[in-house]
Parts: structure tokens; sequence; C-alpha cells
């Protein structure tokens, strides 16, 4: 596809069912566009694995005042660059930068699947960015070069079905009541209070915290923010109002889902709506899920 300021190409592809609902998606991408671009990643309860075919991706962490995500070169902001990236479960904003060109794959994956994938505790993975190839070790070794040679979209998304596969046999298994009181958060949107979760889990609320942390990354509570924030945004996505999308997702008015965003992410809700309806090069659709915005990209 063409753009003012260049062209690009997306491809999208559902796993192979053996893999799913652990391994959510595929995303092809390339940009070569001529200016850089610059995306802000909401904070989500799902994992991504981004694997590149050869250029670098830059990330800004937020700095110690949570503010460090409103622009690129904020100050107090710190910039690492990546060959390719795996995130683990965030509970607060990030921003990434290139140059305008830039090709590889993203990959959706739930956090208890994740926790088998790459046999580690997922809390040493939580609100952290790591090259595959320190993760994995051997097991990630060129695989981003043999995507590349791939000779099209669907040959790249068979030799991921492929990889996974592999990778999953003989990983660590998510419990059975972690994974139970994943889905419990997700079906309530985050709205059901820990004490609640522990209980009907049979668990004691602290021996919760301590496997649902170690298997998904953030503690029940901290993914339950997640899931409100997520649900709250996407309601106002479809245009709802704020004083709705805070009643409907748990929040006790709309100053606190305000509130809620601007610590978690460093921006205003109204700013977030505002540029979220800016035009930019490359692709319109920069989400990784239906009604579920998780990205914006930021005008120059």
């Amino acid at each position: 596809m063409c753009c003012p300021d260049g062209t690009w190409e997306r491809a999208a592809a559902r796993p192979a069912p053996s893999l799913r609902p652990g391994i959510v998606g595929y995303r092809g991408f390339r940009f070569d566009l001529a200016r850089s671009r610059r995306r802000l990643e909401l904070p989500d309860f799902m994992t991504t694995l981004v694997i590149l075919f050869g250029q670098r991706l830059s990330v800004y962490e937020a700095a110690a005042t949570g503010r460090a995500t409103e622009a690129a070169g904020a100050p107090g902001a710190a910039k690492s660059t990546y060959a390719s990236v795996y995130a683990g479960m965030q509970s607060h904003a990030r921003l990434g930068e290139h140059d305008g060109r830039l090709s590889g794959v993203e990959v959706v994956i739930a956090p208890w699947a994740a926790y088998t994938l790459f046999r580690t505790p997922m809390n040493a993975l939580a609100n952290q960015l790591v090259e595959p190839a320190d993760l994995l070790g051997p097991r990630f070794q060129r695989l981003d070069e043999r995507l590349d040679l791939c000779p099209d979209w669907a040959s790249r998304f068979t030799l991921l079905d492929s990889t996974f596969t592999g990778w999953l046999r003989g990983g660590p298994r998510c419990s059975a009541r972690v994974l139970w009181a994943w889905q419990r958060l997700n079906d309530t949107a985050g709205r059901i209070p820990v004490h609640a979760l522990a209980r009907e889990c049979g668990w004691s609320e602290r021996h919760l915290e301590r496997r649902f942390e170690q298997q998904l990354g953030l503690l029940p509570k901290t993914a339950a923010r997640v899931l409100r924030l997520r649900g709250a945004v996407g309601l106002m996505s479809q245009g709802h109002t704020g004083a709705f999308a805070a009643s409907l997702s748990g929040y006790s008015d709309q100053g606190h889902l305000s509130r809620e965003f601007k610590s978690m992410t460093g921006w205003t809700l109204s700013r977030f709506a505002r540029t979220r309806a800016l035009g930019h090069s490359g692709p319109a659709e920069v989400d990784r899920g239906e009604r579920r915005p998780t990205s914006l990209v930021l005008p120059d």
C-alpha cells in the first residue's frame, strides 16, 4: 500500500488450532516510510513477541515521574534499542520509535502460554522488555533470519506454527486454578475483588497472589487495574461517554478513570482521544484486537 510518506504492507493470520487460544494471533508488517514513526503502547493483559528482520526498534521506558511516555526523549526517559523484543504483561505505557523502515512479525501471546513457551517465571518479565535471544538462547537462533528468507507471509506464519509447537513441548504448565483466576478476571473485566477471586478459587489471597504473579506476571490486583482500564478505553472508543465507561468498568466516577489513565499512561484521556482521531502515515488500524484499543500512533 502507498501513502504520502512511502509504502507499507500488513498481513495477519490465526495460529494453528493446536496453538490457540494461548497464541492469540500473528501480524506481519513492513514499513518503508520517509519519516520516523512513534507508537504509544497502552498497558495490556497480553504479552507480545516482536521478531524484526534486520532493523532495530527503540523504546522509551517510563521514568520515575511516570510521564516518560508523553514524548520521545522526555526528560528522565531511558531509551533502549532492540533487534527483536519480548514484552511481558505491562501495567504502564511505553513509547516505541523507529526511523521509518521496519519489518517483522508481531505475535500476541496469552501470559499463561508465555509461561510454558519461555519456561521462565513471568514476574521476572512483567513490565520488562527483553531480547528474545537472551531469553530463549539457542531456541531463538536464526529464527529472525529464517522468517525473513521465507517467500511470503503465509510461509512465515507456517514457520511460526511449527516453531511454537516445538517450544511448547516440555515447558511448565500453568496451574489450573491460576488459569481459572485469569479467565475469571477476563470475564468480569477486572471488576471482581481479589478476596472474592481467592475465595472462589479455593486458595488464600496471599497464595493466589504468589502463584498468579509467578505464572502470569502481575499481581491479580494490578492485572485487574489493566483490565478495567482496557475495558473503559474500549467503551469510549465505541462512542460512549467517559462517565458511562467509568461506571460500567468499575470506577467510582469519571474523575477516578481519568486519574487512573493518567497514572498508567502519562496521558490525559482527552488528549489520547484527540490524537487517536488524527491521521498518520501507514495503516489506519494499529490495534492488536478488534474493539480493543492498545496503541496510538503519534503525529510528527
